[in-house]
Formats: C-alpha cells, sequence, structure tokens
C-alpha cells in the first residue's frame, strides 16, 4: 500500500502533521512531503491551512473516503491471503479500558503473541468512550470495554 495514504489518512484524523508524523514514527518535514506529493499528483488541495490549524477541503473530504477504503480493501486482501497461506503478519491494534487492559488482557496477550509471533501487537489503554472514539476514527482495529453498551452502537466497523 503506498506509504503516502497511510500518511494523509494520519493526518485527515490528527488534523495534526506533527501528531500525524509521531504517530507514523516519521519526521513532520517527511509527512509534508508526502501530502505535498499528493497535492501535486492530483492537482488539488487536500486541507485548508490556517495558521496552525488544518481542516480538510472538500477534495480532501473525497481523498479520505477512497483512502480509508483502499486501507480497508488492502486490509482484507492480506487477511484472505493469510488464511490461504496459513501465515499470520501483519499489525493488530488493539484498544482496552483500564481495567480490561491490567487484568484481563495480560495473559492473552502472552497467548496471542506464542500463537501468532510474526503479527505486531500494539494496545492502547483508556477510558470507554476513548476506546470508542479510537475505533471509530479507525485508529485501532478492536475495541475491548466493560459495561453495557449506551446509545450509539457500532455496526460493522473495518
Amino acid at each position: 500500500m503506498d506509504f503516502r495514504l497511510r500518511a494523509f489518512i494520519a493526518v485527515a484524523q490528527q488534523l495534526n502533521f506533527t501528531k500525524a508524523a509521531k504517530e507514523l514514527f516519521i519526521s513532520q518535514p517527511a509527512i509534508s512531503k508526502h501530502i505535498q506529493e499528493l497535492e501535486n499528483i492530483y492537482g488539488v488541495q487536500l486541507f485548508e491551512r490556517n495558521g496552525s490549524k488544518i481542516t480538510l477541503t472538500s477534495a480532501g473530504e473525497i481523498f479520505l473516503k477512497h483512502a480509508e477504503s483502499i486501507t480497508n480493501s488492502y486490509k482484507e486482501l492480506q487477511l484472505e491471503m493469510n488464511l490461504w497461506s496459513g501465515k499470520f503478519t501483519g499489525n493488530l491494534k488493539v484498544g482496552a479500558s483500564t481495567t480490561i487492559a491490567q487484568h484481563t488482557l495480560p495473559p492473552k496477550i502472552a497467548q496471542f503473541i506464542m500463537a501468532f509471533p510474526d503479527i505486531k501487537l500494539s494496545v492502547i489503554m483508556g477510558n470507554s468512550e476513548q476506546i470508542e472514539q479510537a475505533l471509530r476514527e479507525h485508529t485501532i482495529d478492536v475495541g475491548l470495554v466493560e459495561g453495557i453498551h449506551r446509545k450509539n452502537e457500532f455496526k460493522h466497523v473495518h
């Protein structure tokens, strides 16, 4: 998958070049370069820059919709090919509420790592609302929270 799409999605979700760079473990100038390349390729401005604040342009919103779709399709392709080959690789980002992350998850993580050593597993911890928000923003793949979910039920999340 084109890394520029990942860079764009990170900036679009964070609405901040520096935070996106930290998320992807690259420099802020590298993030800016990737966005500039995309804007040059398509001949459109993807972000409106107003001082230190940025927002998506209309073209940026369309680009984000397609970039997320491409990213999700790529993840599905990887999963299906891994199922055929029996080899599981990739990244799995799990979000867990504090209680689950501290008490329930550690032994399960150990079992997972033993069963799937080629999958990079990362875990973030937060309160239930933060984990739900991370799912909505697609910054995690799986969210684990305790309690009964309130009014905003999740439908199918990629």
